[in-house]
């Protein structure tokens, strides 16, 4: 593909994350995004033939972004833990937009919807290895394979839909801010479940962000 294709598309690409994150996906059409990136609607439809395609794409975008972070860590401590999160949790702000509309884009987008379920049990299938790693270390103490699951749950759960219930609840408060609070509440689901070793990361990690 020439230079000039690719810089076409990836004009496209850009500026749809950039609308979508503005107004969200579901309020702008390709005749829109076209309008604004002033050229006609075929252009779009030659690299991403419907929305649902250019949605997909920055999916895609998404989770290759996020598959460089989110991986098994041998020498994972609590801090290093925690700081993959808060990365993490920066590119959910960079894609704002699939997060705030996740509910319809699983129901509209059935190719994003099926590829979602694997990604979501390798994702799960990272975090716990990675936890389990964190009881290897000293960091973290439980009981049985029962604790590791909730805490498995708790914290997909909490970086599924932080960004939505921000939007509605703390809209007032700057990026920052938001995602210090959420990070917080995954140190206080940790917090129970750490040794004296790692409640020391935990409240050094939470008095630096």
């Amino acid at each position: 593909m020439s230079k000039l294709l690719l810089r076409t598309e990836d004009r496209i690409v850009a500026k749809a994350l950039e609308m979508f994150n503005e107004k969200g996906i579901e309020y702008v059409g390709l005749r829109e995004l076209a309008t604004t990136l002033g050229m006609r609607v075929s252009n779009i439809t030659y690299y991403f033939p419907t929305k649902d395609d250019l949605v997909n794409r920055l999916s895609l975008d998404f989770s290759d972004l996020n598959s460089t972070l989110i991986v098994e860590n041998a020498d994972l401590s609590m801090q290093s833990f925690l700081e993959m999160l808060q990365k993490v949790f920066n590119n959910h702000v960079s894609y704002r937009c699939l997060l705030l509309s996740f509910v319809h884009l699983m129901k509209q987008n059935k190719v994003m919807a099926l590829r979602y379920k694997k990604t979501q049990l390798d994702r799960n299938a990272t975090l716990k290895s990675n936890l389990n790693l964190l009881v290897k270390q000293s960091y973290l103490k439980v009981e049985d394979e029962s604790e590791i699951e909730f805490l498995i749950s708790s914290i997909a759960l909490v970086s599924r839909f932080w960004i939505s219930e921000a939007a509605i609840s703390f809209r007032q408060w700057s990026t920052e801010q938001q995602i210090a609070h959420y990070l917080t509440i995954i140190v206080k689901i940790l917090m129970p479940y750490a040794t004296a070793k790692g409640r020391k990361e935990l409240t050094i990690f939470t008095k630096g962000i």
